[in-house]
């Protein structure tokens, strides 16, 4: 049955192939993990069921059919992910001009890292922490595109749970990367009993606004206990940001 179905509609996968990279221009317009999720899970199924039905087409003798799909989803591929990829670089959101940090506004600046082609250098000597000065805690580092960041953060003893961070925009409050951002700051900690580094460069990624486009946000570091579900915010902190431009 299945066989019978990629034999008669072979063309359908293509055509697929097509509008889901069309769809792709969407998510330049928003940070949407849930319509990324499921397009990328599409996008996936799609490559690896195209080699499969090249195969049941040549088995079963569909050659033009099958050299008509190669020829058709290659075109469809190349075509589309030039200008989309060169979309996605040059076309900016606008996010950080529709909210300009406040004049007067206190912000910290990310660390900087040193990069080349092969590594990150993070240059912890850059670095005074303080048990007794809070706002030592928190320390946010650029990495090797603008909107990609590391954190490392220090505190006092905390029982088992997890660590990660929220992000908002300082003047209306908007979370930033919200999904995302939390579970790709996350990280689980055992308890520990006196003050140290609970957080050694995780990455997060800001991808609301454009490199060099920057705006003012308040990163706050949550923590959510093991045992007993409880969440509470350790400590916040604004910096000067700008987005990935993904």
């Amino acid at each position: 049955m299945f066989m019978k179905i990629i034999i008669k509609f072979w063309y359908l996968l293509p055509i697929f192939l097509a509008l889901l990279m069309l769809s792709l221009v969407y998510l330049f317009t928003t940070s949407s993990s849930v319509l990324e999720d499921i397009i990328g899970v599409l996008l996936l199924l799609t490559l690896i069921a195209l080699p499969i039905s090249w195969i049941v087409l040549l088995n079963n003798k569909k050659r033009w059919s099958c050299v008509a799909s190669i020829i058709s989803s290659v075109v469809i591929f190349v075509v589309l992910q030039i200008p989309l990829t060169m979309l996605a670089i040059s076309s900016p959101d606008g996010f950080g001009k529709e909210h300009p940090i406040p004049t007067g506004l206190a912000y910290n600046l990310p660390l900087p890292c040193v990069y080349d082609s092969c590594s990150i250098t993070y240059v912890d000597t850059l670095v005074t922490v303080d048990s007794l000065v809070t706002d030592t805690y928190l320390n946010i580092w650029n990495s090797f595109q603008g909107g990609i960041y590391t954190y490392d953060f220090y505190y006092g003893p905390l029982p088992a749970g997890e660590i990660y961070l929220r992000c908002f925009e300082v003047t209306e409050n908007i979370p930033l990367s919200e999904d995302r951002l939390t579970e790709s700051s996350k990280i689980k900690i055992k308890q520990t009993t006196s003050f140290s580094k609970k957080v050694d460069h995780q990455e997060f990624i800001i991808y609301e606004g454009d490199w060099g486009d920057y705006y003012a946000a308040r990163i706050e570091v949550w923590f959510k206990n093991a045992t007993t579900k409880e969440e509470k915010k350790l400590l916040e902190k604004v910096y000067r940001v700008e987005g990935w431009m993904r």
